[in-house]
């Protein structure tokens, strides 16, 4: 079962990686950034439809496509904030709109607005900030002028946290049996738990060491530590976080994706590392 499980998501793994590889080596050619920036949005988009679903909101129609349209032009707004100094608060800005637009809905739809405001707002926190990040990480370099490498910092995140879903997989498969959150994810093992984030730090690390190679990418040795083991343990909450949200939604995942469920399962974990990158970056 294990490696029928491993087959399924490696076809998909060697796909992505092959797509998100060409797009990083053109990253920076305007078209490119900006088929990158769209493919985001769009991502986004249906990871916010997907929260929607989870939420008592899927049935009011009006909103979904309002919470829909407003992450998009939130992340497409963190993509234009790189280009130049002067739209560096324009995400907060199309945020504090959205925010705005969300109130404007629920005018005229009082009975349980406290509740449904609430989701939105989060559900905006919750998705399109941090995918938003994300291009805020990849063009650091264009944005910021601060001699660090968005495209290598964008592997970075991407390789340690999707290396601790895979160690936290395999190593609950194989050595767990002990349940880290049984009501909230059955699967999830303690020892799946420490495999995750032993294996994130050994990867950091791996960075660290090959940070001569690497183009314009700056990694010391204790940064490579706490910063791997915050991956380890940042990407581990962001997947129980979901698997919360689904447990009280009561659904396994949106199925948009065979055998990989949905986008919110597959970005689960970086909703939770790309703010730790960014301001990493930002502030160190």
């Amino acid at each position: 079962m294990i490696f029928h499980d491993l087959s399924k998501r490696a076809i998909y793994t060697i796909i992505s990686l092959l797509i998100i590889a060409t797009l990083l080596i053109f990253a920076y050619v305007p078209l490119v950034s900006w088929i990158i920036t769209l493919l985001t949005a769009t991502l986004g988009g249906i990871a916010m439809w997907e929260f929607v679903k989870l939420t008592n909101l899927s049935h009011k129609k009006r909103y979904r496509k309002l919470l829909i349209a407003s992450t998009v032009i939130v992340i497409l707004g963190f993509y234009c904030s790189t280009l130049k100094s002067t739209f560096s608060l324009l995400p907060l800005g199309l945020l504090f709109l959205g925010i705005i637009a969300v109130f404007i809905y629920h005018f005229n739809k009082i009975q349980g607005c406290t509740q449904s405001i609430a989701q939105g707002f989060f559900g905006l926190f919750y998705v399109a900030v941090p995918l938003g990040l994300i291009l805020k990480i990849l063009y650091l370099y264009s944005a910021c002028k601060i001699g660090h490498e968005g495209r290598m910092w964008l592997i970075y995140l991407l390789v340690v946290t999707k290396i601790t879903d895979v160690g936290a997989y395999f190593g609950g498969r194989l050595f767990g049996n002990k349940k880290l959150a049984a009501s909230i994810s059955p699967g999830k093992t303690i020892a799946g738990a420490l495999s995750g984030f032993v294996v994130a730090i050994i990867f950091s690390f791996i960075f660290y060491a090959l940070a001569h190679l690497l183009p314009n990418f700056f990694l010391t040795f204790y940064e490579s530590l706490w910063l791997g083991a915050l991956i380890g343990i940042f990407g581990q909450v962001g997947d129980l976080a979901e698997s919360l949200l689904k447990r009280d939604a009561d659904v396994k995942d949106s199925n948009c994706l065979p055998g990989l469920g949905g986008i919110l399962d597959m970005v689960d974990s970086l909703l939770f590392t790309a703010p730790l990158i960014y301001f990493f970056l930002y502030f160190c």
